[in-house]
C-alpha cells in the first residue's frame, strides 16, 4: 500500500482545505489500514497525497479520525450511507474503504478493475480475494491514470497556499 509519496500536513493546513476539492479518500478497516487515512487532494491537474496516522496505536496524532469526519461531512455521510453525492464507496475488505469523488470515478475504475485483474491472475477463488486485491492495488490504480493522464502529483512544500484554493 501507498507505494507513492506521502506528504504530511500540518492541523492548520489540514482545515483549510475544501472537502470539494477531494478526490479519494480512505477508511480505515480491522486489517490492512487501521491506523489512519490517506487522502488526495486536487487543484487543477495537480493532485497531493497526504497521509495522517496514528489513530489506533497513538503515535504523534495531531489530526483524529474525529478531526476528519468534522472538516470532511460529506464524506461523514458517506460513512453513515446517508448520501452518495460526493462519493463513491469501494469496499476493500475487513472494514477498509476507498471513497473515491464523483467527477473522477468513472475515469478512475477502469485503472481499478484493470489493476484487481492482473492481482488475481491465476488464483483460485477470485471471489474471496476480491477486495484484498483492491485494498492491495488501488494506489497503483491512482499512479496510473495519473501518468496516462498526464496529471502532476505535486509535493506540499512546493508552494501550495491553502488560503488561495477554491
Amino acid at each position: 500500500m501507498n507505494r507513492f509519496e506521502i506528504n504530511a500536513i500540518s492541523k492548520s493546513d489540514f482545515l483549510k482545505i475544501n472537502e470539494d476539492d477531494l478526490m479519494l479518500i480512505t477508511y480505515p478497516g480491522r486489517m490492512g489500514d487501521e491506523d489512519g487515512s490517506t487522502f488526495i487532494h486536487r487543484n487543477g491537474n495537480d493532485f497531493i497525497i497526504y497521509r495522517v496516522d496514528g489513530w489506533m496505536y497513538g503515535k504523534d496524532m495531531d489530526i483524529s479520525l474525529n478531526d476528519m469526519l468534522n472538516q470532511f461531512p460529506k464524506w461523514k455521510e458517506s460513512l453513515e450511507e446517508k448520501s452518495d453525492e460526493k462519493y463513491k464507496c469501494i469496499y476493500m475488505g475487513f472494514g477498509n474503504r476507498l471513497f473515491v469523488d464523483n467527477s473522477i470515478y468513472d475515469e478512475f475504475k477502469p485503472y481499478l478493475d484493470k489493476k484487481v485483474k492482473e492481482d488475481l491472475e491465476g488464483k483460485e477463488d477470485k471471489d474471496s480475494l476480491k477486495y484484498g486485491s483492491i485494498f492491495s492495488v488501488w494506489d497503483n490504480a491512482f499512479m496510473d491514470m495519473v501518468n496516462e493522464k498526464g496529471y502532476v502529483l505535486r509535493k506540499k512544500n512546493r508552494g501550495v497556499n491553502y488560503e488561495n484554493i477554491n
